[in-house]
């Protein structure tokens, strides 16, 4: 994998290269010195690589499709406020 692939997979993943200089416990200026080198050190396209597959695992959980429409149609229920009374509820605690 070229430094330029490299690059475009962290975009991708929304990352920097603070990220990668901290995931793999190096300086930032040793990673853009692969910019000069035919390939990538291996270690940094497996971690790359690993990011890739838990972000996609990530995005396509099912957990939330339906949040929205569960949202909305809580909102929606205004009828029920119609019925209710605080103020009676209050003066039956004070009664008693």
């Amino acid at each position: 994998m070229t430094y330029k692939e490299f690059l475009e997979m962290l975009e991708e993943l929304e990352l920097d290269v603070d990220s990668v200089a901290e995931a793999l416990d190096l300086e930032i200026s040793d990673i853009e010195a692969w910019e000069d080198e035919e390939e990538i050190p291996k270690s940094a396209e497996k971690w790359i690589k690993k990011e890739k597959v838990e972000f996609a695992a990530l995005n396509n959980s099912n957990e939330d499709n339906n949040f929205e429409d569960e949202k909305d149609e809580d909102l929606d229920d205004d009828d029920d406020d119609d019925n209710l009374d605080f103020d009676d509820e209050k003066e039956n605690e004070e009664e008693k």
